[in-house]
């Protein structure tokens, strides 16, 4: 009987650093900022659920809307993001998924 050597073409997963960062800790009377685009309707519809739990637990609620990426308006929205980075405590910017 003949062997035959099977090749496996997909890539090895690449190395991350599985520390998701220091507990954000008590939400009351925190800032919690939300990234979203018009453009994933299920990161806004999930983030409208978590709202109610976050604004129950205490928290404040900051939403921000990427937007463009390019040209003047991408411009203005990178300002945009360093002020939203500097107002929040917490910030969610995705799904994880």
């Amino acid at each position: 009987m003949s062997r035959i050597r099977i090749l496996d073409p997909t890539a090895a997963p690449p190395e991350i650093d599985a520390d998701p960062g220091r507990p954000a800790g008590p939400l009351t009377g925190r800032t919690v900022g939300i990234r979203f685009d018009q453009t994933w309707r299920s990161f806004v519809h999930a983030t409208d659920e978590w709202s109610k739990s976050l604004e129950a637990s205490g928290a404040r609620l900051r939403w921000w809307d990427a937007r463009s990426r390019v040209g003047e308006e991408g411009e203005r929205t990178r300002k945009e993001l360093d002020a939203f980075v500097e107002e929040v405590d917490v910030a969610i910017v995705g799904l994880g998924n």
